[in-house]
């Protein structure tokens, strides 16, 4: 994965905008990260270097910003972006009217097409040179919407439902990667945070097995987090299995619910 970095200001006094949306959404559609601007109008996300994307920077009263991310090499570990400015409505300079917006329906190919299309209208693109974009895979869209974390009081209980793995293994689903940033981007932000994580499953199956399966779960995403710079000492990891659950196990709807990892901040 490769680290990308930037800002979004506005586009006329140049100062940063705060909780601005950035999305990234590969070839396919399918969406890689999310993340709101901090104080300072900065966002730092992790991609694939060997897949090309299209940014989408958002903020209240200023118009929607699309822009290509082509990584120019698959060994990229880093990629400093030049600030992105937003314009108000109406106040754009017609000389650099904005790429075409891709729409939740939108196929592969057409995101190529403005991958392909928007490094040679847009003043906002990343620094690269003999950057190519390879041809879509499949034309399935696919858009996967992580909401915002929100992060409960001290000693308060937060679902992160977002975070969700593979069927009976401790392995996570590409679409938990945008969740897994927002709880990165949390802890980096508190540097003197520290959190328990929770494992949990529903009651099918061999119990000894549930109370592994859940421990090994929050085992690996703590294991992301200390990867990304996290102190594995502001993490603490539990398994409860099936001991503890919110809803009834009587039906696949409501079991889901019990299949679930959860965090609660033990120190701020």
């Amino acid at each position: 994965m490769a680290s990308v970095e930037g800002s979004v200001q506005d586009a006329a006094t140049k100062r940063p905008i705060v909780s601005a949306t950035v999305v990234a959404k590969n070839q396919a559609g399918v969406l890689k990260a999310q993340q709101l601007t901090n104080a300072d109008g900065s966002f730092s996300f992790k991609l694939d270097p060997k897949q090309s994307y299209l940014l989408s920077f958002q903020a209240p009263g200023y118009d929607t910003y699309d822009e290509p991310l082509v990584f120019t090499s698959s060994r990229v570990e880093s990629l400093k972006k030049r600030p992105t400015l937003l314009y108000l409505p109406g106040t754009r300079p017609a000389s650099t009217p904005p790429p075409p917006a891709p729409t939740a329906a939108t196929s592969a190919v057409a995101v190529s097409n403005t991958l392909a299309t928007a490094q040679s209208t847009s003043g906002n693109t990343a620094s690269t040179t003999n950057a190519r974009v390879a041809p879509p895979k499949t034309l399935d869209a696919k858009v996967v919407y992580t909401p915002p974390l929100v992060v409960a009081a001290v000693g308060k209980t937060t679902q992160l439902r977002a975070i969700q793995f593979v069927q009976s293994k401790p392995e996570l689903l590409p679409d938990a990667m945008p969740a897994l940033e927002q709880l990165l981007q949390f802890l980096q932000g508190k540097p003197t945070a520290e959190i328990e994580l929770s494992g949990h499953t529903d009651n099918q199956g061999d119990f000894d097995e549930n109370l592994r399966l859940s421990k090994q779960r929050v085992e690996v995403v703590k294991e992301y987090l200390v990867k990304n710079g996290i102190a594995a000492s502001r993490i603490t990891t539990r398994g409860y299995g099936p001991t503890r659950p919110i809803a009834s196990n009587n039906t696949e709807t409501t079991r889901q619910l019990n299949r679930r990892v959860e965090m609660i901040v033990v120190k701020e």
